[in-house]
């Protein structure tokens, strides 16, 4: 009897047979006689109007197609048209799209060594050097992680680290004890921290707590600025609580089928791992840090309300700090992670040294690329991915 699991998976495959034989007839799909151009699939969950989906994919495919001379090109499918967030994954190694954003907690069961990675969170407010460290521990420190990729078919080339997370709520929520009794939207480590504060975390992905939050099936979720667009929530929320409950990633917009990958020329490869370091950046700059500021002065034109941060959170914050690892570690053996103080260690380690080069860095889109470029990717062997 077959599960709903692969029901599921079925009819996914037959939509998106149908969705890619549509884009066949009006578009010419495949290898084009006239350029002998390949047209690449990139299959989004999220919405076109995703702050990365908009700034950090568009150049990337750019990218690529110029250093390839136009001999690879891409077109984005999103809005969950071929595969939800838990599908991307299978979705990448089965062959119905091409690239896909591969978010860590939904797909633990899949890659848990990156999820103890996502589970991990910088608190405070740099997110270039959690992006940094984020990035670096995935691509060079992580042998874990590869081997996860690697056994599901997928190839993970960058991703960024998210702004600080916020508490976006219907009613106003000021201080830890208006949380409690309220259900808020949250995954990976900020589940912890939700608890520790009181409130009742409900796992799900960002785009389906718009209509939870909508129904009333959550009070609130735990997110940064950006979403409020990014995912409508702005129409719903009433308050914003500016208290940073801390960072998580690696968020990977840029993964990969690993079959399509290896069927590439060398060149090729190096091309989509070339275009990395700059996508990643502009993921994290453009998509979120700036992004941010205009999304919020929009959504207080709209009638949200934003409570600037005071220190009602910070024994809460202080306490998560302390007991994060051994939680994690505690987590990790549930999934049998192979050394996974050593991969903490490294995340640590690379979260330090970042938080130096950040300061030079600033917000500039071309310094974090570059660096980026100089301390991880002139370092990655695309054969070895």
């Amino acid at each position: 009897m077959k599960s709903r699991n692969t029901i599921a998976f079925g009819r996914s495959a037959r939509r998106a047979g149908l969705i890619a034989g549509a884009l066949a007839l009006t578009t010419g799909l495949t290898l084009s006689t006239a350029a002998q151009s390949l047209e690449l699939i990139y299959g989004s969950w999220v919405s076109p109007r995703h702050s990365v989906m908009r700034n950090g994919m568009p150049e990337f495919f750019k990218d690529v197609s110029k250093a390839t001379k136009g001999a690879i090109t891409w077109r984005m499918v999103a809005g969950g048209q071929l595969a939800d967030a838990k599908g991307t994954i299978p979705g990448l190694k089965g062959g119905l799209f091409d690239g896909g954003f591969v978010i860590p907690p939904f797909a633990p069961s899949y890659i848990p060594a990156i999820n103890l990675m996502f589970s991990t969170q910088f608190f405070g407010a740099d997110s270039v050097a959690a992006t940094g460290a984020v990035l670096e521990t995935l691509m060079l420190h992580c042998p874990q992680c590869r081997a996860e990729a690697q056994k599901n078919g997928i190839v993970l080339l960058g991703g960024f680290a998210t702004t600080p997370f916020y508490l976006m709520c219907r009613d106003k929520v000021a201080t830890p004890a208006d949380m409690k009794g309220k259900k808020i939207r949250a995954v990976g480590g900020a589940i912890a921290t939700i608890r520790m504060a009181g409130g009742t975390p409900v796992a799900m992905s960002p785009a389906a707590a718009t209509q939870a939050l909508q129904r009333g099936a959550v009070d609130c979720v735990l997110g940064p600025t950006s979403w409020l667009r990014s995912y409508g929530y702005q129409d719903v929320v009433k308050y914003v609580n500016q208290y940073p409950l801390g960072m998580t990633g690696p968020a990977m917009h840029l993964g990969f089928s690993r079959k399509r990958f290896l069927s590439l020329t060398l060149d090729q490869r190096k091309a989509m791992v070339g275009a990395a370091a700059r996508s990643s950046a502009i993921a994290a700059i453009k998509g979120y840090i700036l992004n941010d500021e205009t999304i919020e002065a929009g959504a207080k034109k709209k009638g949200v309300t934003f409570i600037p941060a005071s220190n009602a959170f910070d024994a809460i914050i202080a306490k998560r700090e302390k007991e994060q690892r051994e939680s994690n570690l505690k987590a990790s053996a549930r999934f049998n992670i192979p050394e996974p103080g050593k991969m903490l260690d490294a995340l640590e380690a690379a979260g330090n040294k970042w938080k130096g080069l950040s300061k030079d860095i600033g917000r500039d889109v071309d310094k974090l690329a570059a660096a980026l470029q100089r301390e991880i990717y002139d370092k990655v062997d695309p054969e070895k991915l």
